[in-house]
């Protein structure tokens, strides 16, 4: 039996298990949770997916998710 795994890590090295897999280049806000493909405002903390890291270990699989903070101007093209 494998047991899968998934993780974000903040641009701090914080990491939080979430549930799902998700995929490089989606927004997600401070939770973790995704964000729509538009955004109601630029004025949001919003994280970007930048690369995704796996590793294997004895039946269970980790995926980590890295994310980078987006800026006001950055978020411009989201809105």
């Amino acid at each position: 039996m494998t047991l899968y795994e998934y993780y974000i890590v903040f641009p701090d090295g914080e990491e939080q298990e979430i549930y799902n897999p998700i995929s490089v280049g989606k927004l997600l806000d401070m939770n973790g949770n995704p964000l729509p493909d538009r955004l109601p405002s630029n004025m949001m903390l919003v994280y970007q997916v930048v690369a995704k890291r796996t590793s294997e270990d004895r039946g269970i699989v980790k995926t980590f998710y890295i994310l980078e903070q987006l800026d006001a101007n950055e978020l411009l093209d989201f809105v």
